[in-house]
């Protein structure tokens, strides 16, 4: 499909290809559940503060 009003026929650019669009926003979503899953899980294992690490039973 090309450009009518252009002389030289330049193509009609058809936009972003919906898959395009669709797979960005699906990565955008991704990475905020990712990041809210790590940051739901990062004080799991950890004691805080450094002095009450020695207490711990191993």
């Amino acid at each position: 499909m090309y450009d009518l009003k252009d002389d030289r026929g330049v193509p009609i650019s058809t936009g972003i290809p919906p898959i395009v669009t669709w797979s960005a926003i699906a990565c955008v979503v991704l990475i905020f559940i990712v990041a809210g899953m790590v940051l739901s899980t990062a004080g799991f294992g950890h004691v805080w503060p450094a002095d009450k690490s020695l207490t711990v039973p191993l």
